[in-house]
């Protein structure tokens, strides 16, 4: 394999990930989660979640307090934010890479992590950040070292394998020792060892991991079951540790927690990836249902750790009630081992046609879809599709100048696609999704026009309390009435809180319009440009008149 251009093509994947580092959040969830983290800097507090003067309780704190510690090194900053969430996400793609070494040689390790490196929706989730890159790091962190403690003790490996393990328990919960524990377990059961398990540096693992999630189990108790009088999710006497154990976990697969969704399907997750994965969702299908058909013929495998972590929690996510396409991302390390295992080991004639036909397709709808979204979404971006376009076509031109594997020509021209149309999304779409985030235009504005100044809002929002250098105060449509004390006061309300004011007849004036888009997903009449102005709603800064 010439690896010279797979390293070219791995050292832009790298660039694109880290690029979007800057984008300010155009989703809720990373606003929130930079909310909470936030409170913990400034007030020195690491042990409670508090949410707007508020007892939070809905996530473990691991990645709260990994976004307020690079607050306090850093500043309150969207980069500060994310930038630990993508060094975790990078520890995943060393692990990945040595895991897949260790089974497979360097060249199969180079092409997991591109695919890893390219995967849609792990690029996405780089640049709208939540808590899959830290799961992904510590997931594969955590898989690597145990499977070293199993090839051989040690207690540098069963440290750090129980400690990624306890701290993605502080992440996302307990159920993350599912595939933790399949994975190993799986490879224990199918090389037919399974007495293996009955050894005490199991023992010894399970109860270090349970010792580095004891500052979460600290905390819930400190903040919660120490005091049942307080009110969270709209009754009291709740228990954290219980939320922390059951209710976080089996009561969101069951779907009869504290939080629940109104819909489920078992193919949810079978058609998710399909994008979420591409451009290799498609090859991965393929390559698991190669892998799994090896193993009901008793073909043995040089590892069953990606298969066995993969398959279970699928099937545990599918069946679950409480499904989002972000969910699956941290079995995406495993998924990229199998798919590039199934690349390279290409050989059969038809299997090769498959894998061109499929990637040579793929890559051809995904350049249909930038080709529009430039044409529909920004046309006046013709400069940025333009070089787009000619970096891909000389990157394409290099790659066919090598063709030592059937595969390679095909591999890495769909990597440079998937490159090539992410790179749009983060240098035009993401960044015209955050121009028309009226609350943080409006937090914008207030710390550069009126800085100090303390803004009162009906709608207020993550993205606001976020931005803004003045604590954010909110306030009813009833609060404002009261004009005696805020008629002095910036204000911000939505359309709906505007036309309430106009029909309890309070007089204002009008100091600024913001326009605003309410969705989180692109719909088509923001896509389309001549269309846009009909998907948005506003936001008004007014003063109250006396």
């Amino acid at each position: 394999m010439q690896r010279r251009p797979l390293i070219i093509v791995l050292s832009l994947a790298v660039i694109l990930n880290i690029a979007g580092i800057s984008v300010k959040f155009f989703t809720d969830d990373p606003g929130l989660y930079a909310v909470l983290a936030r409170t913990m800097a400034q007030t020195g507090n690491f042990a409670d979640l508090i949410y707007r003067g508020h007892n939070w309780l809905d996530k473990p704190h691991f990645p709260f307090w990994m976004a307020a510690i690079s607050f306090k090194l850093f500043g309150i900053t969207t980069i500060a934010y994310k930038l630990p969430a993508l060094l975790f996400f990078f520890m995943s793609v060393v692990y990945t890479y040595k895991l897949a070494k260790k089974f497979y040689g360097t060249d199969t390790a180079l092409m997991a992590i591109l695919i890893l490196l390219t995967a849609q929706h792990v690029i996405m989730s780089n640049t709208d950040v939540r808590a899959e890159p830290y799961i992904m790091g510590l997931l594969m962190g955590s898989v690597y070292h145990f499977y070293n403690v199993r090839e051989r003790f040690s207690l540098v490996d069963i440290l750090l394998a129980s400690l990624f393990a306890g701290c993605a328990v502080m992440t996302k919960g307990i159920y993350l020792l599912i595939p933790i524990g399949g994975a190993i377990i799986g490879d224990y059961a199918f090389k037919k060892n399974i007495g293996g398990l009955i050894n005490w540096k199991w023992l010894m693992a399970f109860i270090l991991t349970c010792l580095f999630t004891l500052p979460e189990v600290y905390t819930l108790y400190t903040q919660f079951d120490l005091h049942p009088e307080k009110v969270v999710f709209g009754r009291t006497g709740i228990s954290g540790i219980h939320w922390f154990l059951w209710d976080s976990q089996f009561g969101r697969f069951n779907n009869n927690g504290f939080i629940r969704n109104t819909h489920g399907s078992v193919f949810f997750f079978a058609h998710t990836l399909l994008w979420a994965f591409a451009p290799w969702a498609i090859i991965f299908f393929y390559a698991l249902g190669k892998s799994i058909r090896n193993v009901i013929k008793g073909i043995m495998l040089p590892e069953y750790l990606c298969l066995s972590a993969s398959v279970l929690m699928l099937l545990i996510f599918s069946i679950s009630k409480f499904q989002l396409p972000f969910y699956t991302n941290i079995l995406f390390p495993f998924f990229a081992i199998i798919t590039a295992v199934f690349i390279k080991s290409v050989t059969v004639k038809a299997e090769a046609k498959f894998l061109k036909i499929t990637l040579y397709t793929v890559s051809s709808l995904l350049l249909i879809v930038l080709t529009a979204l430039y044409l529909l979404f920004a046309p006046e971006a013709w400069l940025v599709y333009l070089i787009l376009v000619i970096i891909l076509l000389l990157l394409t031109l290099y790659i066919y100048k090598y063709k030592p594997t059937i595969y390679q020509p095909a591999f890495l021209f769909a990597a440079c696609v998937i490159i090539a149309v992410n790179a749009w999304f983060i240098a035009v779409i993401y960044p015209e999704l955050v121009k028309y985030r009226g609350d943080i235009a409006a937090a914008e504005y207030m710390n550069q026009m009126h800085p100090g100044q303390r803004l009162v809002t009906n709608a207020i929002t993550n993205g606001l309390d976020f931005y803004s250098n003045q604590p954010v105060i909110a306030a009813s449509i009833d609060d404002l009435s009261n004009q005696d004390s805020l008629s002095k006061k910036w204000i911000l309300v939505d359309g709906p809180g505007k036309d309430q004011l106009i029909q309890n007849k309070i007089p204002f004036t009008l100091i600024k319009a913001f326009d605003n888009y309410p969705n989180e997903n692109l719909t088509l009449p923001f896509i389309l440009k001549k269309r846009r102005a009909t998907a948005l709603n506003q936001y008004y800064l007014i003063r109250l008149s006396k």
